[in-house]
C-alpha cells in the first residue's frame, strides 16, 4: 500500500527495501528473547508415537482443515495482487484490500471466545471455513474495488478463525502426554501444505490465471468445511 502507488505492477525494489527495513526491529527483538523458566509438565506418560497420535478420532481431519486454511491465507496474499494486475487495479488499492483482510482476521480472533461460547467450536469452525470459501468465490467475477473490499473482509473473518480453532481441536483430541507432539505434527502439516498447495496453485495459474487459482482455493475450503463436519467432539460442550 505504501510502496505500490497507482500502478497495477509496482516497483518491487522499493517494496523489498521496505520489507527488509521492517525485519530489522523484528530481528533485534528475537535476539533479545529469553526462554521462560517455566516448563509445562505432561499430565500423562506420553509414551505413544505418531502412529498412535494419528489414530485419535478427528485428528487427521483437524490437521487437514488447518493445512488448507493456512495455505488459503498464503494464496490470497500472492494471488490477490495477481488478480489486481490482471484487472488493472492499482497496487495501492490491492494493498488496502490486503490490509482489510488482515484486520478482519484479527477482529475474528478477538471475538473468538465469545463466539465459541455462543455457537460451539465445531459449528463455528465449519461456519468460518464456509465463510472464507464464499468470500474467495465472490472474488471471481469482476467487481468494483469497494465491493472487493466487502468480499475480502468477509473472507478475512473466516480465514482468521481457522487456525486457532483447529489448534484447540488438536489440543483436546490428543492425549495429555502427546499434546506437544500433536502441535508439532500440526506445524509440520501446515508447512507441507504451504509448499505443496501454493506450488500446485502456481502450476494452475500458468493456464487458468489468478481467477482459476482462487476458484480452486475456494473449492478446497469448501472441502475443508465438509471435513470439519466429521471432527471428533471430545466433550459435550465442544459443539
Amino acid at each position: 500500500m505504501l510502496f505500490g502507488g497507482d500502478r497495477p505492477i509496482p516497483d518491487t525494489g522499493g517494496i523489498f527495501l521496505g520489507a527488509t527495513a521492517l525485519t530489522v526491529p523484528l530481528l533485534v527483538v528475537a535476539v533479545l528473547l529469553r526462554p521462560s523458566g517455566h516448563h509445562q509438565r505432561a499430565a500423562g506418560p506420553g509414551c505413544g508415537g505418531i502412529r498412535d497420535l494419528l489414530r485419535q478420532p478427528g485428528l487427521v481431519r483437524a490437521l487437514t482443515v488447518s493445512c488448507i486454511v493456512l495455505a488459503a491465507v498464503d494464496i490470497t496474499l500472492v494471488y490477490l495482487p495477481a488478480l489486481g494486475a490482471e484487472r488493472g487495479i492499482a497496487a495501492g488499492s490491492i494493498g488496502v484490500l490486503l490490509g482489510l483482510r488482515a484486520v478482519a482476521s484479527m477482529a475474528s480472533r478477538l471475538l473468538l471466545g465469545r463466539l465459541v461460547a455462543a455457537v460451539g467450536r465445531r459449528t463455528l469452525l465449519i461456519g468460518t471455513v464456509v465463510l472464507s470459501a464464499v468470500g474467495l468465490g465472490l472474488l471471481l467475477p469482476p467487481l468494483p474495488v469497494w465491493a472487493m473490499a466487502v468480499v475480502v473482509i468477509v473472507a478475512g473473518l473466516g480465514l482468521g478463525a481457522g487456525q486457532p480453532l483447529t489448534m484447540s481441536f488438536l489440543a483436546e483430541s490428543a492425549p495429555p502426554g502427546l499434546r506437544g507432539r500433536a502441535m508439532s505434527l500440526r506445524l509440520t502439516g501446515n508447512r507441507l501444505g504451504q509448499v505443496l498447495i501454493p506450488s500446485a496453485a502456481g502450476a494452475l495459474a500458468a493456464g487458468a490465471g489468478a481467477v482459476g487459482v482462487l476458484a480452486c482455493t475456494a473449492a478446497g475450503l469448501a472441502g475443508a468445511a465438509v471435513a470439519a463436519t466429521g471432527l471428533h467432539r471430545p466433550n459435550p460442550t465442544a459443539d
